[in-house]
């Protein structure tokens, strides 16, 4: 009996991890693609992309960087790229540890949330992003009316 639990909960977590991953690929899908990142306060920038290829590390989908080592020195730590509603862009290394997280400002870029002290904004070169607006990462809201 405690076989068949065992398997049981292993399969349950894989099929959640499986599930997991498809919102991440559809989320991959919208916002993959070349960004900009930009130093609010200093006006420094730099390139960064967010690629649909799984990460090496198996933490979300791959994210590469050039010159960012001096807007923000961590950075260089990042890996990997993750979505979710609830904690917006989250930059991650290959431990899986959070580098940097972006969230929702305005429609037109994401702004740096963790750590607190910076003041980066992130915001796609659309040139050659398939993002056309970031209105595909705000979760639409469901109306619930009560009747009387």
């Amino acid at each position: 009996m405690r076989g068949i639990l065992r398997k049981t909960v292993v399969m349950a977590g894989a099929t959640l991890a499986f599930a997991g991953l498809g919102v991440l690929s559809s989320q991959a899908s919208v916002i993959s693609g070349h960004w900009s990142i930009s130093d609010a306060l200093s006006s420094k920038t730099c390139s960064a992309q967010l690629e649909t290829e799984p990460a090496a590390s198996g933490y979300g989908n791959t994210f590469k960087t050039t010159n960012c080592q001096g807007l923000y020195a961590p950075i260089s730590k990042a890996t990997a790229w993750q979505w979710s509603y609830e904690e917006g862009l989250s930059l991650l290394d290959a431990d899986g540890q959070v580098v940097l997280q972006f969230d929702i400002d305005e429609l037109d870029g994401l702004t740096s949330v963790g750590p607190s002290s910076l003041f980066l904004i992130m915001q796609p070169v659309y040139h050659d992003s398939k993002v056309s607006d970031l209105s595909e990462l705000i979760e639409k809201a469901i109306v619930v009316t009560a009747q009387r």
